[in-house]
């Protein structure tokens, strides 16, 4: 009677489902990486804004917003200039510009970008661009510590540039403030003598600097940087035009 007893209770305590060996493998980088980055971004508070993204390209926000990164941390503005309030909160930690549907010209977003209140803080600025155009990308990876990444991407590819930026070099140039000064006068139509002097610098030395920044672009002459900076400000009504 004791031994049925014990056989019964034995029956009782051994599950009746078979449990799958655990296996050890550990899982990808880029899907550690997706958690990390989600158990970060919902530790903080549902009003705040982790990621903003500045385009008017219907399709690309809703893309982006619902389905590679959906969330409530997510905002999208037309303009920097509706997302100003935005840019200087400390725990705003990726901003994604699309440098083809802005509607004021790309180098006065690069002069927005550029300010110091973005570049010296742990922000991660991504400028999304035509790879139809290497120029205008060489500009743009110059022109400040961004991460430029081409506008044709396909799904897939564009999630993991988000997600796992390159690191810059620290060999890889980029415009100081001088030669920024003296492009931004360039592209407002200045002569080379009249930057000079408002600069407050010799006529030969500006023109080594202009030089420098040419072989930088890799552009062969004077005029083609001259294109180049026509191209970049011209906002988006007028490239239509």
């Amino acid at each position: 009677m004791r031994k049925r007893i014990r056989r019964e209770k034995y029956r009782c305590d051994k599950p009746t489902h078979r449990v799958l060996p655990y296996r050890g493998t550990t899982p990808p980088l880029f899907d550690s990486l997706e958690q990390l980055m989600q158990q970060l971004s919902f530790a903080l508070p549902e009003y705040m804004i982790s990621q903003t993204l500045i385009s008017t390209d219907h399709f690309l926000s809703y893309a982006w917003s619902c389905c590679l990164f959906s969330g409530k941390r997510n905002a999208v503005f037309p303009s920097l200039e509706m997302a100003h309030h935005q840019l200087g909160e400390p725990h705003l930690s990726h901003l994604i510009v699309d440098m083809e549907s802005l509607t004021t010209s790309r180098l006065r977003a690069l002069e927005t970008l550029r300010q110091p209140c973005l570049c010296n803080r742990g922000l991660q600025i991504y400028l999304l661009a035509a790879k139809s155009d290497p120029a205008q990308i060489n500009f743009l990876r110059a022109a400040g510590p961004f991460h430029v990444i081409a506008r044709d991407l396909s799904v897939i590819p564009f999630r993991q540039a988000l997600l796992i930026p390159p690191e810059r070099s620290i060999h890889e140039p980029l415009f100081p403030s001088t030669e920024w000064k003296i492009l931004s006068s360039l592209a407002q139509g200045l002569t080379m003598k009249r930057i000079a002097r408002q600069l407050n610098l010799p006529y030969h030395r500006v023109v080594y600097r202009l030089n420098t920044q040419l072989k930088q672009l890799g552009l062969p002459d004077r005029q083609s940087l001259i294109h180049l900076l026509h191209r970049l400000t011209l906002d988006r009504n007028q490239q239509m035009a």
